[in-house]
């Protein structure tokens, strides 16, 4: 009985392995077809590199740099097409920023992106970083590099690793721009640079310790031609070495001083008498009362017509007096951000609004006394009013709304004063607005706000449940 059982098992499966040979035929002869076809016509569809590089400069490197993460995601995933692909994009990559990399990877990652011109370094210990001089040498194989930033490094003193460092940095011939931040250098690095005189128009030291007043000085005394400087979280800067500091700087257009707690509204104004092509001034995050008289300022002062971009959030040292001397000598003002400075009223505000003509973007977040406001006059060109988590209710609103007629974007974020009723009679006196954010707001009914806009579609209502 096995026997027959195992010739009717055998029997049975003669079939199915002709079928299965006579399927694999088919199939060799399909792929043979295509192949030949492929191969014929193969010619009318290649493209050189150089019509490639064309197509991708236009994803990799486009003109507008504000991208959505669907194009950055594209971007990457190019190089996996073929190998053609990757050698082109490569090329192509002029920026790179890596996070946290394992430190023997690095140089090859250098190597492979040969046209680098600008590399952010994140480093999450700097431990390693004293046993490994391949970066060193490997950052001296980019010739081309205009910008680099690092975050989280540490430089130390008479140490041979670092020196290495110091030497590659300094084998940078082209770099323009330099940033340490969260980093722990060495006066003995700023002279190095300084007596190198790189052709810097950037330079910043954010959050780094390690380093004194006389290193940053011999710096700026011998790169003449910085531009953008960025000291933040520098405990020991005061106002006579910002003082000192700002003769140096001729062609300074930005800077930013934020959290250096010495300072005081005397360091803002010397930099904006002393440094004349300075447009913008970033001094965040200072808690000092301690300042100096308006009348004294005056004597010694002129209208900068370049000033136009002030970030001051979360200052204890603006208020109403120095917000009317603003109004006077920034006939330009653009943008000013004066969220959590809570030593101003609304008298200081309507006074910069009613004489800063120019103004397009204003931020006054987190400012509790703004009810009541009276504007008897008109702001033509403001664009961007920032009202979020203020004491602002409808009637404050429909105040506002009378005066800046051509406002595109309005943030009513957590606003808890103001009803939908408020809400829409602002719609109706802005009528360009493109934006409204109403996110948080307890007593504003979004639903209803949404069905009765539904005749404006070029107005979006953005909340928590509507965008």
């Amino acid at each position: 009985m096995k026997k027959k059982k195992k010739r009717s098992s055998q029997s049975l499966s003669e079939p199915v392995i002709a079928l299965r040979k006579k399927k694999r035929t088919c199939v060799r002869s399909f792929q043979q077809q295509l192949q030949l076809s492929f191969s014929s016509t193969q010619p009318e569809f290649y493209l050189p590199d150089d019509c490639w590089e064309h197509v991708f400069s236009f994803i990799i490197n486009p003109v507008d740099e504000t991208e959505d993460k669907n194009k950055l995601y594209f971007k990457s995933s190019l190089s996996l097409v073929s190998k053609q692909f990757l050698s082109i994009t490569n090329r192509l990559i002029f920026s790179l920023t890596i996070y946290y990399p394992q430190l023997c990877f690095l140089p090859c990652f250098f190597h492979r992106f040969s046209n680098l011109h600008s590399l952010d370094l994140w480093f999450a210990s700097s431990h390693d970083l004293d046993n490994n001089a391949a970066i060193a040498l490997a950052l001296r194989d980019r010739p081309t590099l205009k910008s680099l930033s690092i975050f989280g490094i540490e430089l130390k003193d008479a140490n041979y690793v670092s020196s290495h460092y110091v030497d590659s940095f300094l084998s940078l011939k082209g770099l323009n721009s330099l940033k340490f931040r969260y980093s722990k250098i060495s006066d003995d690095l700023l002279y190095s640079i300084a007596r190198e005189g790189l052709p810097l128009k950037t330079f910043v030291l954010e959050n780094c310790i390690g380093y004194s007043y006389h290193g940053i000085y011999d710096l700026l005394s011998n790169c003449h031609g910085i531009q953008h400087l960025g000291l933040q979280y520098v405990d020991f800067l005061n106002n006579h070495h910002v003082s000192r500091l700002s003769l140096l700087l001729p062609d300074l257009v930005s800077i930013n001083l934020s959290k250096c707690s010495k300072l005081t509204k005397s360091a803002l104004f010397t930099l904006i008498n002393n440094c004349r092509s300075l447009g913008e001034i970033t001094m965040e995050s200072i808690y000092t009362t301690q300042g100096i008289k308006i009348s004294d300022i005056l004597k010694h002062f002129d209208v900068n017509p370049q000033l136009k971009f002030l970030h001051l959030s979360s200052n204890l040292l603006i208020d109403d007096e120095t917000l009317i001397l603003f109004a006077s000598i920034f006939s330009n003002l653009q943008f000013l951000d004066l969220s959590f400075c809570n030593n101003i009223t609304k008298n200081g505000i309507c006074q910069v609004l009613s004489r800063c003509s120019k103004l397009k973007h204003m931020d006054l977040s987190y400012i509790y006394n703004l009810r009541g406001v009276k504007m008897n006059f008109v702001v033509h060109q403001l664009e961007v009013l920032d009202l979020s988590c203020t004491n602002v209710n409808d009637k404050t609103l429909n105040e506002i709304s009378k005066s800046c007629r051509g406002l595109l974007e309005l943030l009513l974020i957590m606003c808890d004063y103001v009803t939908e009723k408020g809400v829409m009679r602002v719609v109706e006196n802005y009528t360009q607005l493109k934006e409204i954010y109403l996110m948080w707001c307890r007593r504003v009914n979004v639903d209803v706000v949404v069905s009765m806009l539904s005749s404006r579609p070029s107005l979006h209502v953005f909340s928590s449940r509507h965008h």
